[in-house]
């Protein structure tokens, strides 16, 4: 027959197996979100220096002004064609969750030339880093840092 110190020890090692397990399934999660952030960051990144891309590269082929705006209140990066609704590079791009920007700007890319028309610095805060986009004069190049 057993005694009752048997049943208590056989009670600990359950459970002390049950939080082993436990733990070794909460490891992944842990990882995985941090790398979905990071990837999530690293898209959006590309995804933002595509669109602005295409939309100058419009602006200098059409001969169409272009713009950028920035919304910090909704969280988006709106990118248009002037007086062309329909336009195909009329989009709308969302900031991930994890990215900030400190204010609203509007970007106008001249046509025929593509240069902006107002020279600013664009600021994220990605994972609470500042990062920033400094758009070069005379010109619609911009450094990424």
């Amino acid at each position: 027959m057993e005694s009752l110190n048997e049943k208590g020890i056989l009670l600990f090692e359950m459970l002390l197996v049950l939080l082993i397990a436990a733990s070794l399934l909460l490891i992944p999660t842990i990882y995985t979100k941090h790398t979905k952030n990071t990837l999530e960051n690293q898209l959006f990144v590309e995804e933002l220096q595509s669109h602005m891309t295409a939309i100058q590269n419009y602006a200098i082929l059409s001969g169409n002004t272009t713009t950028m705006i920035v919304s910090s209140q909704y969280k988006t990066i709106q990118f248009k064609v002037i007086d062309d609704e329909q336009n195909e590079l009329n989009q709308l791009i969302h900031l991930p969750e994890t990215i900030t920007t400190p204010d609203r700007k509007t970007y106008y890319f001249n046509g025929y030339s593509g240069n902006l028309r107002n020279f600013d610095t664009l600021v994220f805060f990605i994972n609470n880093t500042r990062h920033t986009m400094a758009f070069q004069l005379g010109s619609g190049r911009y450094n990424w840092q």
